[in-house]
């Protein structure tokens, strides 16, 4: 997930849009027995500054899949989330540095797919949650 400014510049594309696919690690999920089903979709507008600083503005959404937290059954869910990132091109910038003319997308993008994570997953409204009153 790599963006060539100096490409965008030399082709004088300073704005426009693009769509990748990452195969995101399950490490990113916190949820227990829970696993990404897809790769994650990421599509976003992109607007390039006369400074070279990169702004981005879009979307990741993935699927969830494994089991219920309330009662362990299978279950699945669908998960869209912002994504919307400042690139400057200085590699000490505080949010999202870079330097050689590339942009690499995969710390934004994480920080997206953590931001938009749920905290649990559920098989369902009418889930029966286990009972521990025996």
């Amino acid at each position: 997930m790599l963006i060539d400014i100096r490409k965008l510049n030399a082709q004088k594309k300073y704005s426009g849009t693009m769509e990748f696919e990452y195969s995101a690690p399950d490490s990113l999920i916190e949820i227990p027995f829970v696993k990404f089903v897809t790769p994650v979709k990421i599509s976003f507008e992109y607007d390039l500054y006369e400074d070279d600083s990169l702004e981005i503005r879009g979307t990741v959404a993935y699927k969830l899949e494994g089991q219920c937290s309330r009662c362990l059954k299978a279950a699945s869910q669908e998960v869209e989330g912002e994504l919307d990132a400042y690139f400057e091109p200085r590699k000490d910038y505080e949010d999202y540095g870079y330097t050689n003319g590339v942009v690499d997308l995969k710390k934004a993008v994480e920080d997206a797919i953590m931001a938009s994570m749920p905290f649990s997953i559920s098989c369902g409204e009418d889930c029966e949650a286990i009972s521990y009153n025996g």
